[in-house]
C-alpha cells in the first residue's frame, strides 16, 4: 500500500491500530507468559513419553564414571603386635564407565511408575591408575562374616566352627587381583565348603566373593523402584514411594526404615535451596539426608551444593533422630559418629560405611590405623543441583566400605587381634552435566524472562507508534502540505 495515496484518516487508523495491537499483545504476554512458560517447562520435566526428561531418564544421556580406590593392607602379619598399627596404602583409581537403562517399567494411574534399572560397567584404562591385575591384600570377609554370625553361640558350637575355619579355608586376610575384588569375584575354599554344607545358620548367598559380584548388567540386583512421575504434581517428581513393592525396607526401625527420598537422578523444579534433600541408597538399604552448603558453577549454571554432613552417617551418638539406624537391642555396640552399620543389608557381614578416609567420622577411627588422610575436597559427598529446573549439574557420590575386625579367643584366627574398623575400599560415582544439556537447562530457566522481555519490547514498540500518532495529531502533520513557492510554480 502506498502511504502517499492514504488520506489522513487512513494513516491514523494504521498508526493507532498497529500501536494498539502491539500494546495489547505486549500486555497479554507480560501477564500470561510466565505461567504459560512454567507450565511448558513442567510438562517437559515430567516423566511421560515424548518429553526430554523421559528420554534422559530411560537411558543416561551423559557418561557416569565409577572410580574405586582399594586399600592394600601392607602389614597383616603384625596385627597382634599392639605397638604396630595396621597400615593401608590407597591404590587406584580403577575407573569404570557406568550406564543406566530402565527396563520392565509400568506406569500407573496414580502418577507413579515402577521399574527395574540395569546398570553396566566397562573398565576405562585411560582414566585409571593401575590395572585390574594389581594385587590387593585385605581382610578375609567370609571368615569374618562366619565368626561374627556365630559369635554368641554356645562354646561347643564355636569349637566346631573354629575347626571348620582352620581346615576349610578360613583366613585372616587374602591377596587377590583388583578385578576379582570388584566385579569378577574370586573362588574361595571357605565359600565352597559353606555352599556344600548348606546350613541356614550361616547364610553365604553367593558362590564367588566380590564386592560387586553378580551385579554388572544385572536387572534385579538393585531392586524394584516405584517413583512419582510428576504428571499430577510436579513437586513430587522423582519421589520414591516403594522399594521392592514395600514402603519400608525392613532393615531398620521406623522412621529410619521408611522408603524415602529420591534415587538421586530426578529432582523436582523450584527446589527450596534452604531445605535438606534426601536420597535413597540401595547399597545401604537406607536414606541419606544432605544439607545445602554453598554453590557450584558450570556451563553458565549456578547450582546449589547439597553435601553429606556429620549427621548424614550418624547412628544416634550426636543426633538422636538417627538412633533408629542402629539395632536398639545392641545400642551400646553402635558405631561412633560418621560410621553406620550395614549388617542387616549386607547379608549379616560385619560391614560398615563411612565417608572416604573416615572424613567427618570420629577421630578414633582415623587414629586406629595408618594411611587415613581425610580431606574435604577429595572425600566430600555432594550433589550440585540447579534448583529452578532440578537438573543435577555435578555429582560426587563418595562412600567408603569398612569391615569390623573383632577379637575372639574361641577362634584361632581372631585370637589376640585388636578391635579395629578396617577400611576396605571407597568409591566415587562422578557425573558432570554436558554443555548440550546445560544449554537446554538455561533455556528452561530463562524461558519466562525471554517471553516477558519480548512482551515489554512489543509495548515499547507500540508506544512509539502511539506517541508518533499523538505528535502528528497535535502538530497537524498527518498530511504533508506543499510550500507556497511550490504552489505558485504548479499554478
Amino acid at each position: 500500500m502506498c502511504c502517499k495515496c492514504c488520506g489522513e484518516t487512513q494513516r491514523k487508523a494504521w498508526v493507532f491500530g498497529l500501536g494498539s495491537l502491539f500494546m495489547v499483545l505486549g500486555i497479554l504476554i507480560v501477564i500470561f507468559w510466565p505461567n504459560l512458560a512454567d507450565h511448558l517447562v513442567e510438562e517437559g520435566l515430567s516423566l511421560k513419553p515424548g518429553t526430554d526428561a523421559y528420554d534422559s531418564w530411560m537411558v543416561t544421556p551423559i557418561p557416569i564414571y565409577l572410580s574405586f580406590y582399594m586399600f592394600n593392607w601392607t602389614n597383616p602379619e603384625d596385627i597382634r603386635d599392639p605397638t604396630i598399627k595396621p597400615n593401608f596404602v590407597e591404590m587406584g583409581p580403577y575407573t569404570f564407565l557406568e550406564t543406566h537403562r530402565k527396563e520392565n517399567y509400568t506406569f500407573f494411574e496414580n502418577a507413579t511408575v515402577a521399574y527395574y534399572e540395569r546398570r553396566s560397567w566397562f573398565f576405562d584404562a585411560e582414566r585409571s591408575n593401575g590395572t585390574l591385575d594389581d594385587l590387593v591384600t585385605a581382610a578375609h570377609v567370609i571368615t569374618a562374616t562366619v565368626a561374627d554370625e556365630m559369635r554368641k553361640q554356645p562354646k561347643i558350637i564355636k569349637k566346631i566352627i573354629n575347626f571348620m575355619l582352620n581346615h576349610e579355608g578360613g583366613e585372616l586376610f587374602v591377596t587377590k587381583p583388583v578385578g576379582e575384588w570388584i566385579f569378577d569375584g574370586y573362588q574361595d575354599n571357605l565359600t565352597d565348603f559353606l555352599n556344600l554344607f548348606n546350613t541356614t545358620k550361616i547364610d553365604i548367598p553367593y558362590t564367588r566373593f566380590g564386592w560387586l559380584a553378580d551385579r554388572n548388567e544385572s536387572l534385579t540386583y538393585d531392586g524394584l523402584f516405584t517413583i512419582h512421575t510428576g504428571t499430577d504434581d510436579i513437586s513430587n517428581l522423582g519421589r520414591l514411594t516403594h522399594w521392592n513393592g514395600k514402603n519400608e525396607t525392613g532393615f531398620y526401625e521406623r522412621p529410619c526404615g521408611t522408603v524415602n527420598g529420591t534415587t538421586g537422578d530426578l529432582f523436582p523444579p523450584k527446589m527450596n535451596v534452604n531445605d535438606e534433600i534426601t536420597i535413597f541408597a540401595t547399597d545401604a538399604c537406607r536414606f541419606m539426608n544432605l544439607r545445602p552448603q554453598g554453590t557450584y558453577e558450570s556451563h553458565g549454571l549456578t547450582a546449589t551444593k547439597w553435601v553429606g554432613t556429620d549427621e548424614t552417617l550418624d547412628s544416634g551418638e550426636t543426633y538422636p533422630n538417627q538412633a533408629c539406624f542402629c539395632d536398639p537391642v545392641r545400642f551400646d555396640e553402635c558405631p561412633k559418629r560418621g560410621v553406620v552399620e550395614c549388617k542387616a543389608c549386607r547379608d549379616q557381614a560385619p560391614i560398615y560405611s563411612s565417608f572416604p578416609h573416615f572424613y567427618l567420622a570420629d577421630q578414633s577411627y582415623v587414629d586406629a590405623v595408618e594411611g587415613m588422610k581425610p580431606e574435604k575436597d577429595k572425600h566430600e559427598f555432594f550433589l550440585a543441583v540447579e534448583p529452578t529446573t532440578g537438573v543435577p549439574v555435578q555429582v560426587h557420590g563418595r562412600i567408603q566400605i569398612n569391615m569390623m575386625l573383632e577379637p575372639d579367643d574361641d577362634y584361632d584366627i581372631y585370637r589376640g587381634v585388636p578391635q579395629i574398623l578396617m577400611p576396605m575400599f571407597w568409591f566415587d560415582q562422578y557425573v558432570e552435566l554436558s554443555s548440550e544439556l546445560a544449554s537446554k537447562a538455561k533455556l528452561a530457566i530463562n524461558l519466562s524472562s525471554y517471553g516477558v522481555i519480548f512482551g515489554y519490547s512489543l509495548i515499547a514498540f507500540a508506544s512509539i507508534f502511539i506517541v508518533t500518532g499523538i505528535t502528528l495529531t497535535v502538530t497537524k502533520k498527518w498530511v504533508r502540505r506543499a510550500p507556497e513557492d511550490e504552489d505558485m510554480l504548479t499554478n
